[in-house]
């Protein structure tokens, strides 16, 4: 998987303007699209995280929902979050292979790995999230 570069000052001018800079990355053979942002981690919250193969405007569409909700209430999402979809957003804690498979660009950005990412899991078009029985393979994303 190829990382694009994005110059520091450009991510710390989003963050500066918008409260956080949003990576997307296209699929691969191997791999499913993400996104995911950086700015979180400089008050004390995790980054964000999406896995699939979803159009990279719903992905930041949530991603700016969802951060700014958690930057208003300085809290980390713990349970199923509505923004106004036919199903809820599912937030859970990732683990260490969220930082060094998918957030790279967090930890150069800080200049180091300790921060941490939740990921929002998205429903199937039947409410079932990955990790669920039956939930629909293409939305059966990795959860590291």
């Amino acid at each position: 998987m190829t990382i694009p570069t994005t110059s520091r000052t450009l991510i710390q001018a989003n963050i500066d303007r918008a409260g956080r800079h949003i990576f997307a990355i296209f699929p691969d053979a191997d791999t499913p699209g993400f996104a995911y942002t950086i700015g979180n981690a400089r008050l004390g919250l995790p980054e964000l995280l999406i896995i699939g193969n979803f159009a990279p405007i719903l992905m930041a569409s949530v991603l700016n929902e969802v951060g700014r909700r958690m930057r208003q209430t300085e809290q980390v999402p713990d349970r199923d979050i509505d923004i106004g979809g036919a199903f809820p957003i599912r937030p859970r804690l990732a683990g260490a292979t969220a930082r060094s498979a998918f957030t790279i660009q967090v930890g150069r950005f800080l200049g180091h790995e300790e921060y941490a990412v939740v990921q929002l899991l998205l429903p199937d078009p039947m409410g079932l999230y990955p990790g669920e029985a039956g939930c629909d393979p293409r939305y059966d994303v990795p959860r590291p």
